[in-house]
């Protein structure tokens, strides 16, 4: 009868001999009876760094530690480190630099964001043939505030815009700060009974009262309007 098949992998398997313990070796024999002085004495698993050393790195020389950055002719760039205060490693000045800008950015953000957009209530109108006029009220110190620092004094006037389209028209305001953040924010969405010639409309504003005047000119001039309602901004 034909011999069993034996697995090629089984076979192979069983030529090999178990490995010996490092003292049975030759390596571990040269090792034990040549001390130092052995040509395996670089296979010595308990060798260390002494720590009175002189480590010397520069071109070509790999003496470990982290990675080194190349630049675009395959040389290590020099950085700048920064040693966190905690402990670590080194992080470069520019992405130190890059770290605060974005941190001062979210700052900015989160005090735009606390000054959320108010809507304007107090307003009144009045119809004058060809046109319409809407008086808007503001407080003062949000058309125009003065400011006081512990060395400085300053005046911001708000940023106010105006948009007619269609029959309405959209007003915004903001004020801000002398570093850019936003202190208040305003806003009115106005809607007339009647289509209006966008080109033609007007506004101005008056700090000292607090008021801006809107001047809506009607499509059809004999249009009688007999209410201006808000809308949702």
């Amino acid at each position: 009868s034909p011999s069993p098949l034996v697995p090629l992998h089984s076979a192979a398997m069983s030529t090999l001999k178990p490995a010996l313990p490092r003292s049975e070796s030759e390596l571990g024999k040269n090792l034990e009876t040549k001390g130092t002085n052995s040509y395996y004495y670089a296979h010595n698993e308990s060798w260390e760094v002494p720590e009175h050393a002189k480590v010397r790195s520069g071109p070509g020389l790999v003496t470990g530690g982290a990675p080194v950055k190349l630049g675009a002719d395959g040389q290590a760039q020099q950085a700048q480190g920064y040693q966190s205060p905690h402990g670590g490693d080194d992080v470069t000045g520019d992405v130190v630099m890059e770290l605060r800008k974005r941190v001062e950015e979210l700052e900015s953000e989160l005090v735009q964001a606390r000054a959320g957009t108010k809507a304007i209530s107090q307003f009144s109108f009045s119809d004058e043939g060809a046109k319409c006029k809407v008086y808007v009220d503001v407080e003062k110190d949000v058309l125009e505030r003065e400011l006081e620092q512990e060395d400085s004094n300053s005046t911001s006037e708000a940023a106010v815009v105006v948009s007619f389209s269609g029959r309405s028209c959209s007003l915004r305001i903001t004020l801000t700060a002398p570093d850019g953040a936003v202190l208040e924010r305003r806003a009115l969405t106005l809607v007339g009974d009647s289509d209006i010639v966008p080109k033609k409309c007007t506004y101005k504003v008056d700090r000292s009262k607090g008021r801006i005047t809107l001047s809506f000119y009607k499509e059809d001039a004999k249009k009688i309007w007999h209410n201006v309602k808000p809308q949702k901004t």
